[in-house]
């Protein structure tokens, strides 16, 4: 949502008669002009990593537990489009106003969980 800025949780499992449910579950207050969301399995349990352009940060919301926010990363300026590798658990975030790729660490045991591991490309 864009007015106020919050990130839904719906139920869209089928209903007996085999139409989504469509429940709402839980609201997380995110950033203003939020540009991107990527689902991310971190090996125990989903976020909902959301891109804020005008922030450059990256907000990780546990879609499980009400919507809680369990981070906000700064990545750099500009963060548009995301990207996932569930087999490495790193979260791949391109910044647009500085041409560079941030890359999150989201493993549940590193000790640099939720921050950003490695940098590729020099901001201009």
């Amino acid at each position: 949502n864009r007015e106020p800025p919050s990130l839904q949780v719906y139920d869209t499992s089928l209903t007996a008669q085999g139409i989504p449910a469509n429940r709402g579950l839980a609201a997380a207050d995110i950033c203003r002009e939020a540009s991107g969301l990527e689902m991310v399995d971190t090996g125990d349990g989903l976020r909902a990593a959301v891109s804020c352009f005008r922030d450059g940060e990256v907000y990780l919301v546990d879609v499980r537990a009400g919507a809680e926010v369990e981070a906000i990363v700064t990545v750099g300026r500009g963060p548009y489009a995301l990207a996932v590798s569930a087999l490495r658990r790193k979260l791949y975030v391109s910044n647009f106003l500085e041409d560079t790729i941030a890359v999150v660490d989201v493993a549940p045991d590193s000790p640099q969980r939720n921050q950003v591991v490695l940098k590729i490309g020099v901001p201009r």
